[in-house]
C-alpha cells in the first residue's frame, strides 16, 4: 500500500457494518482472511508467512509476525476460546516472538500487540462500527483525519514525550492501544481497552536470570533463523568483503557492529547457520573502536560471511532527509534513515531475508539512575555504595542525588509539575526521578507550548506509572522506548523487502530482564552484567570484556555540516510554522550554530524529523497542511 507502509493489516468486527468498512478497505488490500461466516475479519498487506490463522467451529485466532507457532497448534489454541476471547491473556503470555494476535469467537473481537510496544495496535470509528490496524496511517486515510496539533506540539519537547502521552498516534479521530492492552470490539461496535500484561516483579538474583536471558534469547534467534529459508554454502571461514560482495544466499543477516548486543545475537544465530551475513559499519572517526571489536568476534565465527561497509561506502548522517520512508509517525532514527535503507538494501542483495538486530538491548538488560529511589527503600546501605559510585562516573551534584532519592511525588504529580514548568529555566544536571525534566525547545512558540502543557495536564490527571516504583517504571518505559523506535525502523527497512527483527524486544525477552534485581543488573562497576553473564561460554571472554561504547558524535556532526545547505532550506515554508509551532527563524539559527559548534542536541534531530515526516504525510494523504494551506494531493493506491 503505497503511501501506508509496505506491511499494514486492518481488523474488522463480523457485522454488516464490518462488511461495509472492508468495502473501503479492499482496494487497498492483497490479501483476505475470512470470518467462519464467510465475512471479512483480516485485510491487508503481509508476506505469506507473516500470518497463521487457527480455526476451531466458528472461533478464529490469528497470529501476525514473527512467532513459530504452527496452524495445527493455534487450532487446538483456538478451541480454548470457545465462545469468548479471554482465552488469549494465556496465549499471549507462553509464544515466543513478536507478534500480533487477533481472537474472534462469539461476535467479539480482540486484538492486541506486544508489551515492548514494538507491535502496536490502533483502532478509530469506520462505517457503523470500529476498525483496528497495526498502522495508524491506514485508519487516518480512511477516516479522513488530519495530524493532531497538541501531538505535533508535544514532539517539540527537549526531551522524548514521558508515558502516557507517548502512546498516541498523530491522527486526529484515531486511538491508540497502550503496549500490555488489548482491544476488545463487542458484537454491536462498542469498544474498549483492557490490561493483558503486567511487568514481573524483579526478585531475580543474576545467577538465575543470566540462564533464563540465556534461554530466551537462544529461542528468540533459533527460530527466525529457521525462517530465514536453508542455509546457504558459504565462503571460507573468516572470510570478509566489502559491499558489493556477491555469492551463495545465507538468508540470515546479523548486524555486527562490535556491541555486546548486537554481538551476542551474532553469535546465537552462528550456532544454527555458520553461513550467516555479518554486517559491520566501520566508524568514520578513529576513536571508533567498533569495528576492532567487531574483528576480534569475526575470529570466532568461522564460516560467516562478513560485510564491511566503510564511512565511504555508505551514505553520511543526514542524507536524503526529505526522503519519504512511508512511516506513520516521526522517525526517531532520520539522521540516519538513508544508511538503514542502503544497508537494508545491501543485505537484500546478498540474498538476507532477515536482519537480526541488536536495538533494544541497551534499554532491556540494564536500566538507569531510577532504581537507586527503589534501592534506598528496600536496601539502604548498597543504595548509598552504588549512588556514590554512580555520583563519580556520572559528576552528579550530591544535591540534585538527594533531590531524587527524597522526592516522595507520585506519577501524576510529577507530570503534572513537568507540564507547568515546560518554560522554566533548565534545571539541574543529576539523575531522573520518574523521568527527565521536561523544557520545550528554544524554537517553539508560546502556542506550542500551550497546546503541550494542555496535552501533559490532561494526561496527569489520571496518569498511573507503568509500574509500581520509580526504577521499575523506568524499565518498562525504556523498553517502550526501543519498542517505538525500532517499530519505526522496521517499517523503513521493510520497504527495501527486508524484515527486521528485534529479539531483545521480545515479550519473553523483555519479562525476563525485568524479573532480575534491578541493583544486580544496572551496576557502577560493571558492563551490562546480566548479558554478559547470559553469554558466557556463547561469546568469547576477550569479545565480554568490551565496556565501552563507541561515539557517534563526530560521524552526526560531519553529516550534519556536510548537509547544512538542505537542512536551512528545510526552515524555509516550515509547516511547523504553519501550525502555529515552530519559529523558523530561531529553528534557522540552530540548525547554524550546531553546524558551527559541531554539537547536534537531540531535540533539534526530533524537531528536523516531525517536519521532514509532515512533508511526507502531505505528499501521501494532503492532510498535513495547517488550514487554509493547500496540500499537493492525495495518497496514492
Amino acid at each position: 500500500m503505497s503511501g501506508c507502509g509496505a506491511r499494514w493489516f486492518a481488523v474488522l468486527p463480523d457485522s454488516e457494518a464490518g462488511s461495509t468498512a472492508a468495502g473501503l478497505l479492499r482496494p487497498l488490500a492483497a490479501r483476505s482472511v475470512q470470518h467462519a461466516s464467510g465475512r471479512p475479519w483480516l485485510l491487508g498487506h503481509w508476506s505469506a508467512d507473516e500470518v497463521v490463522v487457527g480455526e476451531a467451529g466458528g472461533a478464529r485466532l490469528a497470529v501476525i509476525g514473527q512467532c513459530p507457532v504452527t496452524a495445527g497448534r493455534l487450532n487446538r489454541l483456538a478451541a480454548g476460546l470457545g465462545t469468548g476471547v479471554a482465552y488469549l491473556d494465556r496465549i499471549g503470555a507462553i509464544l515466543p516472538g513478536s507478534f500480533h494476535a487477533v481472537a474472534a469467537a462469539g461476535g467479539r473481537l480482540r486484538v492486541q500487540g506486544s508489551a515492548s510496544g514494538l507491535r502496536r495496535v490502533f483502532y478509530a470509528p469506520l462505517a457503523g462500527t470500529v476498525v483496528a490496524a497495526d498502522r495508524s496511517d491506514v485508519l487516518a486515510r480512511l477516516t479522513g483525519s488530519g495530524p493532531d496539533r497538541q501531538w505535533l506540539a508535544a514532539r517539540l519537547l527537549d526531551q522524548p514525550v514521558p508515558h502516557p502521552a507517548a502512546d498516541a498516534p498523530p491522527w486526529q479521530g484515531v486511538r491508540a492501544v497502550p503496549p500490555g492492552r488489548c482491544l476488545l470490539i463487542e458484537a454491536d461496535g462498542r469498544s474498549r481497552t483492557a490490561r493483558w500484561w503486567y511487568p514481573p516483579e524483579p526478585e531475580l538474583p543474576l545467577s538465575r536470570g543470566a540462564p533464563l536471558l540465556r534461554d530466551a534469547l537462544a529461542t528468540a534467534v533459533a527460530f527466525r533463523v529457521e525462517a530465514a529459508g536453508a542455509a546457504g554454502t558459504a565462503g571460507a571461514a573468516g572470510t570478509s568483503g566489502t559491499a558489493g560482495t556477491t555469492g551463495p544466499a545465507p538468508g540470515i543477516g546479523c548486524d555486527l557492529s562490535g556491541g555486546l548486543d548486537s554481538t551476542s545475537l551474532c553469535f546465537l544465530a552462528h550456532r544454527h547457520r555458520p553461513g550467516l551475513t555479518a554486517l559491520t559499519c566501520a566508524g568514520a572517526d578513529e576513536s571508533d573502536d567498533d569495528a576492532a571489536w567487531a574483528d576480534l568476534a569475526a575470529r570466532d565465527l568461522p564460516g560467516a560471511r562478513r560485510l564491511v561497509v566503510s564511512a565511504g561506502q555508505r551514505p553520511p548522517q543526514f542524507a536524503d532527509l526529505l526522503r519519504s520512508a512511508g512511516t506513520d509517525e516521526p522517525n526517531p532514527g532520520l539522521r540516519g534513515q538513508a544508511q538503514v535503507l542502503a544497508l537494508a538494501g545491501l543485505l537484500a542483495a546478498e540474498g538476507c531475508r532477515v536482519r537480526l538486530s541488536g536495538h533494544g538491548g541497551d534499554e532491556v538488560v540494564w536500566a538507569r539512575g531510577a532504581y537507586l529511589h527503589d534501592l534506598a527503600r528496600s536496601h539502604p546501605h548498597t543504595c548509598w555504595r552504588h549512588a556514590r559510585a554512580h555520583r563519580i562516573l556520572r559528576r552528579w551534584s550530591g544535591r540534585s542525588l538527594m533531590d531524587m532519592l527524597l522526592d516522595r511525588r507520585d506519577y501524576g504529580t510529577w507530570l503534572g509539575d513537568q507540564a507547568a514548568a515546560l518554560t522554566s529555566p533548565p534545571g539541574r544536571d543529576g539523575p531522573a526521578g520518574w523521568g527527565p525534566d521536561l523544557r520545550m525547545a528554544p524554537w517553539a512558540t508560546a502556542e506550542a507550548a500551550e497546546a503541550t502543557r494542555a496535552l501533559l495536564g490532561a494526561a496527569a490527571e489520571d496518569a498511573r506509572p507503568l509500574a509500581g516504583s520509580r526504577g521499575r517504571h523506568e524499565a518498562v518505559a525504556l523498553a517502550q522506548t526501543a519498542g517505538r523506535c525500532s517499530r519505526i525502523d522496521g517499517q523503513v527497512v521493510a520497504g527495501t523487502g527486508l524484515t527486521a527483527a528485534y529479539p531483545f524486544l521480545d515479550d519473553r525477552v523483555l519479562e525476563t530482564c525485568l524479573a532480575v534485581r534491578l541493583h544486580e543488573r544496572t551496576t557502577p562497576w560493571r558492563y551490562k552484567p546480566l548479558l554478559t553473564e547470559a553469554m558466557r561460554g556463547i561469546v568469547p571472554d576477550a569479545v565480554l570484556r568490551r565496556t565501552t561504547k563507541a561515539d557517534t558524535g563526530p560521524e552526526v556532526s560531519a553529516g550534519f555540516r556536510r548537509h547544512r545547505g538542505e537542512l536551512l532550506a528545510l526552515c524555509d515554508d516550515l509547516l511547523l510554522a504553519q501550525y502555529g509551532l515552530a519559529d523558523a527563524a530561531r529553528l534557522r539559527a540552530a540548525v547554524a550554530e550546531a553546524c558551527a559548534e559541531g554539537v547536534v542536541r537531540p531535540a533539534l534531530v526530533q524537531t528536523l524529523a516531525t517536519e521532514a515526516w509532515l512533508r511526507s504525510a502531505a505528499g501521501r494523504t494532503g492532510r498535513a497542511r495547517a488550514p487554509g494551506v493547500a496540500g499537493p494531493g492525495t495518497v496514492r493506491a
